[in-house]
């Protein structure tokens, strides 16, 4: 049962003992106030929360600090949660305490966010984030209950997927490097994403490392994948990403002369050589800078045969896509030339067979049965219905 007295200074004070023994208090210039307090805490010690000395003074701030150096999670997720963390979150709720922040508080800040000009799925991983926070906060005792409940967040209209023609492709290509050219080729056929295509390797490694290659079967094993930070990573995106990927023979004429002068298990993909005669791994920002710095060329050269050009007969400048929309050039290209859906589920990895149903409106036959349809009913209007005569009366 809590106790209460009024302290020399003339406040009130609560006092409410945990289970562990230890006993914890608030004070106020109201009896009721700590009376309501008191009554709280037991209520949440009755249903098993441990209540926390310094819930009502560790700030959000504090509490990320700690929440985050303790998180096992990938690396890039921890670079995208810190970048929202940073850019969101961090702004609004650095001083606020975890006990004061309400539901409408949270509500107001999404508000904010929109009224800022902040798009929806930055806003949605900003409030997922909050979400993970205050849950783990209410778990270790540091807030009674997460503030994060009925909030309406923006919509986010499902994006259709971008994706390269051939003549796009062949274009960016004239402007990468050999590996970087092979490497685009070997993702817009397959659709490898970018660190399992980064992670092949030319054949069985003794340390299991790599995606090796089958040269007579023309096939890849997709065991893991290399990170944006260049190293190995045993396993992929999900376990329905692990497969067998076949590959187009001209892909693997590209891929072989990268192998020339080095061992026959070596990594296809390298950075520049290093002084002790290794090969780096490739990373992504690295990859990503001369890949933008490709399709930038080749739209500044385009451009300028602009102008020499009359309009009608002018250049389409190459999409800005990112390497990542290789993936989606291959399911693209798939799906258009016939292959069922169900198949691309199991060459791209997919987990959820709704992703790959993004491109289903790209099928040569995704609307047949409703233009089937439009013919047979103009076809029997047009025999059956007669042509009204409008009165000029």
């Amino acid at each position: 049962m809590p106790s209460f007295r009024k302290l020399p200074s003339g406040l009130w004070q609560a006092s409410v003992r945990l289970p562990s023994g230890k006993r914890v208090t608030k004070s106020d210039k109201l009896k009721k106030v700590v009376q309501q307090w008191a009554t709280e805490q037991e209520a949440l010690i009755a249903k098993g929360h441990r209540i926390d000395p310094r819930a009502g003074r560790v700030t959000l701030a504090e509490w990320h600090s700690r929440w985050s150096a303790a998180r096992v999670v990938e690396d890039e997720t921890r670079r995208h949660d810190e970048t929202a963390w940073r850019l969101h979150v961090e702004p609004h709720w650095r001083e606020w305490r975890l006990g004061d922040i309400g539901r409408i508080d949270v509500q107001s800040w999404v508000r904010t966010l929109q009224k800022n000009g902040v798009g929806p799925h930055a806003i949605r991983h900003a409030y997922n984030l909050l979400v993970a926070l205050m849950g783990d906060a209410v778990i270790e005792g540091l807030a009674p209950v997460s503030p994060c409940q009925k909030i309406d967040l923006p919509p986010t209209p499902p994006k259709a997927p971008a994706w390269f023609t051939r003549e796009h492709v062949t274009t960016i290509q004239s402007y990468l490097p050999a590996g970087h050219a092979a490497m685009t080729e070997l993702m817009v056929h397959t659709g490898l994403r970018w660190g399992e295509a980064a992670g092949v390797a030319g054949a069985e490694r003794d340390d299991e490392t790599g995606n090796p290659i089958d040269w007579l079967r023309g096939r890849i094993q997709i065991r893991g994948a290399i990170t944006q930070a260049g190293k190995w990573k045993p396993y992929p995106k999900s376990s329905s990403s692990r497969r067998e990927v076949p590959v187009p023979r001209h892909v693997l004429d590209m891929l072989a002369p990268l192998l020339e002068g080095r061992a026959r298990d070596a990594w296809v993909f390298v950075a520049r050589r290093r002084r002790g005669g290794e090969y780096p791994t490739v990373s992504g920002s690295n990859w990503w800078r001369t890949w933008n710095g490709a399709i930038t060329q080749a739209n500044d050269d385009i451009a300028e045969k602009n102008r020499q050009l009359p309009e009608g007969e002018r250049l389409q400048p190459v999409p800005t896509y990112n390497p990542h929309d290789c993936r989606h050039t291959a399911a693209s290209w798939l799906v258009q030339a016939g292959v069922p859906l169900y198949d691309v589920q199991k060459l791209l990895g997919h987990a959820s067979f709704a992703t790959t149903q993004r491109y289903a409106h790209l099928a040569p036959d995704a609307h047949s049965a409703v233009e089937d349809a439009w013919s047979k009913i103009i076809a029997h209007q047009g025999r059956t219905a007669p042509v009204r005569q409008v009165s000029e009366e």
